[in-house]
């Protein structure tokens, strides 16, 4: 799946991850919490599986799926 991250700054990324949903994807910039709610983090985390672009997930626009 093509998947392409747009930042606040205007900066775009895109990402091509094999065998993954767009929720899995997004999953690592959430924490759950005790209560059931999901919180976005605040820190920095790894946007592509090679681990070569860190991002704060807090500063994403938009996320677009290119194709499946």
């Amino acid at each position: 799946m093509k998947i392409k991250v747009v930042m606040d700054s205007g900066k775009e990324y895109v990402i091509n991850e094999k065998d993954f949903s767009l929720n899995d994807f997004t999953a690592s910039f959430y924490t759950d919490s005790p209560n059931g709610s999901r919180i976005l983090n605040n820190t920095l985390v790894y946007l592509d599986g090679e681990e070569k672009i860190v991002i704060n997930p807090t500063h994403i626009s938009s996320v677009e799926v290119i194709e499946k």
